[in-house]
């Protein structure tokens, strides 16, 4: 009997868990992934832009390792203090300090502090099938560069994610064949020129 009552008291507190706490917990098991990219860029008409793909890693501390191999090649690497953005075509390399703001760096959902996305988004559920379930996130500050990041999870697994801009523009990613939870290189996390890059600097 007294199992019992244990039980009924703790019902009001899970009933208090809401869509923040539950991808906050979600984002909170994750302290790496790795796997592959398929990008859809539509057009603010509807029509579909431009598609792109490759390899991503991102890990815990803002570290990512961006790789867009098709149809033009471009690898986007953080440390977690220092971005490098390298065109292989144009063979240059813009260098930057990385921005904490999620709003200015999606990837940084999987790779930053979990308790952080409730300062900055709003958080609601925008969708829920069986245990795939898609998370709405809406910047709190001014002039964002999206208006929407919806994320949708399959259990704990991040499956894709979907930005849409104040014009309407929208950006599909949906993720392949994910590994959760490995050890990856520190060495991934950084990117050095090849010799006879243009490197520029931004601060």
């Amino acid at each position: 009997m007294r199992f019992f009552w244990i039980i009924a008291l703790m019902l009001p507190t899970l009933a208090l868990a809401g869509p923040a706490e539950d991808l906050v917990a979600k984002l909170d098991q994750l302290s790496s992934l790795s796997g592959r990219f398929q990008q859809t860029v539509i057009g603010e008409g509807g029509e579909r832009a431009r598609d792109s793909a490759g390899t991503l890693e991102v890990a815990r501390g803002n570290r990512f390792y961006w790789h867009t191999e098709r149809p033009y090649e471009q690898l986007a690497v953080s440390d977690g203090k220092t971005v490098w953005v390298y065109d292989q075509d144009l063979e240059q390399v813009v260098v930057r300090p990385l921005s904490d703001d999620l709003g200015e760096t999606p990837a940084l959902l999987f790779g930053g502090d979990p308790s952080a996305v409730t300062r900055a988004f709003r958080v609601s559920e925008q969708d829920r099938q069986g245990d795939r379930v898609t998370y709405r996130l809406e910047p709190k500050a001014g002039d964002p560069l999206f208006d929407t990041l919806d994320v949708t999870f399959e259990g704990d697994t991040p499956r894709a994610m979907r930005l849409e801009d104040a014009l309407g523009q929208k950006t599909l990613i949906d993720f392949r064949d994910l590994t959760l939870n490995s050890e990856p290189s520190p060495e991934r996390f950084h990117f050095e020129p090849p010799e006879g890059t243009d490197v520029i600097r931004q601060q």
